[in-house]
């Protein structure tokens, strides 16, 4: 019961604050878009790849690591904290030493500054890393959640102002250096924990195998998630980088809103039931039921007003990135479910299998990447799609091991939210080829995004009413949770 309840909380705090920042970086994204010019935006993508890989390097696997190993002493996270700061230190460094000689290669001066800013960044989150993990083993959701949505809410106008005052690029980076000097300070001040002064080398020792093997599977993720955005903007230069930026904008920003949270809340959790089969299981069905009933609707009703919604919100300038759009959507999908299992399999006491799984994608996506690079931005979204449809079959038995859900309960799961969105899609694209030609396209906009979630939202009741109630109750507060149950058996 104590379980639940914490995973309610937890995930109802998360995922609103998800739903800011999600909404906040939309808004952002929106405004830069037609701010900023196109090659602009794709230095601000690469300079966001150079932080994510300098994070891998610096933070991220020494979290991970702690999150997973909750039984960890005083002395071993001490341990992790120095190391980690001490990385930072050597990785900020050079990232600064680097700004010079890269711009040059790019032949973008401005590129320079960015590295600047984005080594400030790598050497604050490095020294907020630990802190921030310990939230997380305590599950202070609640706080995490609030200080995450004010920051976004906060700093929103900072970036503006900036842009609107010609920084460009510089706009964006240095409103996340301002954010992660903040939560670097938060998490010390709510942690209350402070680092012993001495080093054991055993006590790194203690943790050496799980620290590798986190380390690998963060660096195969960050390959996976940004090796293709490197790629672009490395051989096609910063102009095509931005549309394909753009492509994935909108995808990345629905994905942010459901991995994050089912992630920061189910693996923490999940890790401390690693023992129990059972709970494992129930964790994982609850978990993937809500991810599927999120990310199809959103997925699909792109595949279905995608173009619209790229003239609308971003501008006709951005009218190419609409091809890289739609294969993303299903990329969406995908990345949905796979970030559950991810975190019941790294969870549940196995991150080698894990390890082994995002070997296997990381190869072939580099692969794809490489081999569609000469044909266009276009033909690199379909590769990453086509490996990522292959290959997703190894997520699917990896958790199904862990937890003892098999495949039929696995397309159960997914039944229901997938007719739900065919019939949305359906009715979205028939409504709108007997829209009047000559009306205004944010007027079409929401006609059919309004008709879109009313038309998935009745299907979904219809298909499967008692596990969309369910996965509501996940996150809905408990007394409207109950007035939908108890108005469902009225109804019986």
């Amino acid at each position: 019961m104590v379980l639940k309840q914490q995973a309610r909380l937890g995930a109802y705090w998360l995922v609103g604050s998800q739903v800011v920042n999600m909404v906040t970086a939309f808004l952002l994204a929106v405004f830069l878009a037609r701010v900023l010019e196109i090659y602009q935006f794709g230095l601000m993508t690469l300079s966001t790849v150079v932080f994510f890989i300098g994070t891998l390097v610096t933070t991220a696997a020494f979290r991970e690591t702690l999150i997973v190993r909750q039984d960890l002493g005083r002395d071993t996270i001490s341990a992790l904290f120095w190391l980690s700061l001490g990385l930072s230190v050597v990785v900020a460094g050079g990232c600064a030493l680097a700004a010079a000689p890269v711009a040059r290669i790019l032949g973008t001066p401005e590129f320079e500054t960015l590295m600047w800013v984005v080594a400030g960044s790598i050497l604050a989150n490095g020294i907020g890393g630990i802190p921030g993990a310990i939230r997380v083993v305590r599950r202070d959701f609640a706080r995490i959640g609030m200080q995450t949505g004010v920051l976004s809410l906060v700093l929103a106008p900072v970036t503006v102002v900036m842009a609107l005052q010609g920084y460009g690029a510089l706009s964006a980076v240095m409103t996340a250096f301002i954010y992660h000097c903040i939560t670097c300070a938060l998490n010390w001040y709510c942690a209350g924990w402070t680092p012993l002064w001495r080093v054991s080398p055993r006590a790194i020792g203690a943790v050496r195998s799980t620290l590798l093997v986190m380390c690998g599977q963060q660096g195969l993720d960050v390959a996976n998630s940004q090796i293709d955005r490197g790629i672009i903007g490395s051989l096609l230069g910063p102009h095509a980088l931005g549309l394909y930026s753009i492509g994935r904008r909108l995808n990345d920003l629905m994905m942010d809103a459901i991995i994050g949270p089912s992630v920061s809340v189910t693996m923490p959790l999940i890790a401390s039931i690693q023992g129990n089969v059972e709970r494992l299981r129930s964790a994982y069905v609850q978990t993937l039921s809500l991810a599927m009933i999120m990310a199809v609707p959103m997925n699909l009703g792109l595949l279905a007003v995608g173009d619209l919604a790229i003239r609308v919100l971003f501008g006709e300038k951005w009218l190419d990135a609409a091809p890289v759009m739609y294969a993303f959507v299903f990329m969406g999908i995908l990345g949905a479910i796979s970030g559950v299992q991810r975190s019941v399999v790294q969870g549940g006491g196995r991150p080698d299998m894990w390890f082994r799984i995002q070997v296997v994608h990381t190869i072939a996506n580099m692969a794809a990447i490489v081999a569609a690079a000469s044909f266009g931005i276009f033909a690199i979204a379909c590769a990453m799609l086509l490996r990522a449809v292959l290959l997703s079959p190894l997520a699917f038995i990896a958790a199904g091991k862990m937890t003892g859900v098999g495949r039929r309960q696995h397309l159960a799961i997914m039944r229901a939210p997938g007719e739900a969105g065919l019939a949305m899609l359906v009715a979205v694209l028939l409504v709108r080829a007997m829209l009047p030609a000559g009306l205004a396209p944010v007027l079409s906009l929401a006609i059919l995004v309004t008709l879109g979630a009313a038309v998935y939202a009745g299907a979904l009741a219809l298909i499967a009413r008692s596990e969309f109630l369910h996965a509501l109750s996940l996150v809905m507060p408990k007394s409207l949770t109950m007035k939908l149950h108890s108005l469902r058996g009225g109804t019986s």
